[in-house]
């Protein structure tokens, strides 16, 4: 009997959470008797024994999600090969057998969150885990280093503690006191002074207030009126948190913290105004949501407008028409690393902006797959946390050269070995979209499927 109430208490603690994104807990009756779970406990447990190697996003998948796409945008393990089997997304809620299915999807779950952990260890260097692992034997609890830097007239200061440290470990997510600290470590302390005057870089928390995702998720995509209506309330919220003059940078990054994933937007401002601009839009999962974009570029038109004293008129404003574009960049092979490849994309484009800006117009120049090698990002959470031990045992200029070096060693090495890079090239992108058009798919979901398919991804070989 206490086998039977730990698992219906278990069942009771995940309803809030997996209903969210699943949808399938809303029409079930947690208090479900014990013996019918129990009579169909192992023949439930055989049953999620078969056909558990994971799936890539199939043709079929892909259009129920994407049919859904508004909604499910900020749920990123409905898009996940993981969560790609049928099986694992719907079920019948008129089913006779409710407390079967939900027993079934308690399993699934479980079943998931094992091949997730499975996956994590696979594409992970073993030795590069043990020595972030090794640096917690030189952290004090009471560690704190404080980041100072100007913006506007103000100081401000970021602080990191042992905690926040401690998210650095696999495989931890990167909370927004990692995130937030190293994207300004890279603005004030990494890039000269020159490309700091063109450059600003949010917080984490900007566009998630400005945004509001879950209500942003209610909204249609061509729903232009109630994003208008959205933004507006939003804005107010977020008006007086930037004292800089926006206008005059040339480069605006913006992190995104979606639930459960981090992303990273870029404007690219080529004269004094927003209405000669470009967006790119870099994610580890290739997922793109255009009504953020909508929201962003309202942002850009209204601190245009503020500054040029300009009339604000949404419905016919140039930078409604600025192109944002989607990069292939180089792709995690994880659940947990997004984190680090927001700010791997951060330091890569501050090192050579050029790089992903040139040519984005074209259909070639959306492939930037070589912005950096995977050994960079296996490597990303050691040389953070080393950096971090650095600047309180040294001087700063010394933690920072230190760092410099390592990082810069290992783009040395794999300069020149073809496998740190991910093997999709244009040829094969484009033979792919040559086949899938000939369906008439959107090109959101050709990418979509183009970055979850085992076949066109090399660390899935």
């Amino acid at each position: 009997m206490a086998e039977e109430s730990s698992i219906i208490l278990h069942l009771h603690s995940l309803k809030d959470s997996i209903k969210s994104a699943f949808k399938v807990f809303g029409d079930i009756d947690i208090q479900c008797q014990e013996e019918e779970i129990m009579q169909n406990h192992t023949k439930e447990v055989e049953e999620n024994k078969q056909n558990q190697e994971p799936k890539y996003i199939t043709l079929t998948d892909q259009k129920r999600v994407l049919n859904n796409f508004d909604n499910l945008i900020c749920q990123l393990q409905l898009v996940t090969p993981f969560y790609s089997d049928q099986k694992y997304l719907t079920f019948d809620s008129n089913d006779k057998n409710k407390k079967q299915t939900q027993l079934k999807n308690q399993q699934m779950w479980d079943q998931i969150k094992q091949e997730q952990k499975e996956r994590f260890a696979k594409y992970q260097d073993e030795t590069i885990v043990d020595k972030i692992f090794q640096l917690d034997a030189k952290l004090k609890e009471d560690y704190e280093y404080s980041l100072q830097y100007m913006t506007g007239n103000q100081k401000k200061t970021i602080q990191i503690k042992q905690h926040d440290i401690q998210k650095l470990n696999p495989p931890n997510y990167l909370n927004d006191g990692i995130i937030n600290f190293y994207l300004k470590f890279i603005e004030f302390e990494l890039i000269d002074q020159s490309l700091r005057a063109k450059t600003y870089i949010f917080n984490t928390y900007f566009v998630v207030k400005l945004c509001a995702f879950e209500k942003l998720q209610m909204i249609g995509q061509n729903d232009h009126a109630k994003l208008i209506e959205l933004f507006k309330l939003q804005y107010e919220q977020i008006k007086k948190w930037i004292k800089e003059d926006l206008t005059e940078k040339e480069y605006l990054l913006f992190p995104i913290n979606l639930p459960e994933h981090w992303s990273l937007l870029i404007v690219h401002k080529k004269t004094k105004s927003f209405a000669d601009s470009l967006i790119i839009y870099l994610d580890s999962f290739g997922i793109m949501d255009q009504k953020l974009i909508t929201i962003i570029k309202m942002y850009l038109h209204k601190i245009n407008c503020d500054v040029n004293s300009i009339e604000v008129n949404y419905n016919d404003s140039p930078i409604k028409g600025i192109p944002a574009y989607q990069l292939l960049v180089p792709r995690q092979v994880n659940y947990v690393d997004c984190g680090a490849f927001l700010l791997e994309y951060a330091e890569s484009f501050l090192s050579n902006p050029n790089y992903l800006l040139s040519d984005v117009e074209s259909q070639e120049g959306i492939y930037k797959l070589k912005l950096f090698p995977r050994s960079l990002i296996c490597n990303k959470r050691l040389l953070m946390k080393q950096l971090l031990i650095d600047l309180l045992e040294f001087d700063k200029e010394t933690a920072i050269s230190q760092y410099q070096q390592k990082r810069q060693a290992i783009l040395e090495q794999c300069k020149n070995e073809e496998d740190e890079y991910d093997q999709i090239d244009q040829a094969v992108f484009k033979e792919f979209i040559n086949q899938k058009n000939q369906m008439n798919i959107e090109h959101k979901q050709l990418l979509l499927d183009f970055y979850m398919n085992p076949q066109q991804n090399y660390y899935e070989q």
